[in-house]
């Protein structure tokens, strides 16, 4: 089975009490969790206090919590330029939220490192997220890629390389495959060859392509996403984690429950969900 979550950072306006609430009244299975500054769960401020008031909000309402997201903060890449260290503390910062949540693992966006050369940027990436997975490795959680476009990790043979030269079986993807989509990949094969290496994924609405797409409420009227052909290769593969809505607090309230019955009548219709 698949499950779904919800990428809270759509519902950033609301408390996180409200949103735990609209995800449980609507049949969500779980929350990804924002943790960055202004987030719903504040970098800056966070205690383990606060992590156990997050996790028991989230049990009253029998959701999990599917990842931890890094929120309105810069890239991996800019993180490191400024201060390697501090990069690392950083995200042994979220890594600790998401232990604490009981969730799988924590996402990054490798950001976008041109500024200086891609061999730069890619070398300052692989320095930087060897201890990060180390640490992982040691809390039996993974850190997940984050593919999006204009950033340094946007195609999937970059996925793999960078996994490669980490060497760490906890650096694992987020497949965001309306962000492989939207850049000309074909979903089904993607989705087949990731899939040993995907470990949560996102799912946005879209029209157009880039660099003149458009993101959507998944499921509304313009989309154009194949969302069945996603699912299904998923479910072929064996994937049984969970899929997020990825949305925005631009759009319009109802996302929450055009995006769930979208997914979930399609997920249902291929026998991946209750």
């Amino acid at each position: 089975m698949i499950g779904i979550s919800y990428h809270a950072g759509g519902l950033q306006d609301l408390p996180l009490e409200d949103v735990i609430k609209i995800l449980a009244d609507t049949g969500y299975d779980a929350i990804e969790m924002m943790c960055g500054p202004d987030a719903h769960i504040d970098s800056n401020t966070v205690t383990g206090e606060r992590a156990k008031q997050v996790k028991k909000m989230v049990d009253n309402h029998n959701l999990a919590v599917s990842v931890v997201n890094p929120y309105r903060g810069g890239g991996l890449y800019q993180l490191a330029l400024e201060d390697q260290q501090k990069a690392v503390d950083h995200y042994a910062k979220l890594q600790d939220v998401a232990v604490g949540l009981e969730a799988g693992g924590v996402n990054f966006l490798t950001g976008y490192g041109g500024d200086k050369g891609d061999p730069f940027a890619w070398k300052l990436l692989i320095d930087v997220l060897n201890p990060i997975c180390k640490r992982a490795e040691s809390l039996d959680i993974t850190m997940n890629i984050h593919n999006h476009e204009a950033t340094t990790i946007d195609s999937p043979d970059k996925v793999t390389l960078l996994i490669q030269h980490v060497g760490s079986n906890n650096l694992r993807l987020l497949n965001d495959i309306t962000n492989f989509y939207h850049l000309g990949t074909d979903i089904t094969e993607v989705t087949s060859r990731l899939a040993p290496l995907t470990t949560h994924c996102h799912v946005k609405g879209v029209k157009g392509m880039y660099p003149y797409s458009t993101f959507l409420i998944p499921g509304e009227e313009d989309d154009e996403l194949d969302f069945h052909t996603f699912a299904a290769t998923l479910g072929e593969s064996g994937y049984n984690k969970y899929i997020s809505v990825e949305t925005f607090s631009h759009m319009r309230k109802e996302k929450v429950e055009i995006a769930y019955s979208m997914m979930a009548d399609t997920l249902r219709n291929l026998g991946l969900r209750n």
